[in-house]
């Protein structure tokens, strides 16, 4: 069998890592509401260790989790993601077809 090659690293920009907390933020407020860190994990299907670090922005969120996230809060991930104050990409990307 050939060896594997390696894996990419992918260093997020600032625009990602603005994202990512901001997203984590908005969680964290939704959680908060009625779960504590550990039973919002538990009901998530995570790790507490890594719910705190979707919270803290410092993780990239399978799309699976963030649908399971949405899911257990109430909402679709389009509502999840309705983050104020976060823009998009500057310029618009071309249509793929």
């Amino acid at each position: 069998m050939p060896p594997k090659k390696p894996r990419k690293k992918h260093e997020p920009d600032a625009a990602t890592l603005a994202f990512q907390a901001a997203l984590g933020q908005r969680i964290r407020e939704l959680r908060d509401e009625g779960y504590s860190q550990d039973d919002f994990a538990a009901k998530v299907d995570v790790f507490r260790s890594h719910m705190s670090r979707i919270e803290q922005g410092k993780t990239d969120l399978r799309l699976s989790t963030l649908l399971r996230i949405a899911t257990a809060l109430g909402m679709t991930v389009s509502e999840l993601l309705d983050l104020p104050g976060v823009e998009g990409p500057a310029q618009p990307r071309e249509e793929v077809r």
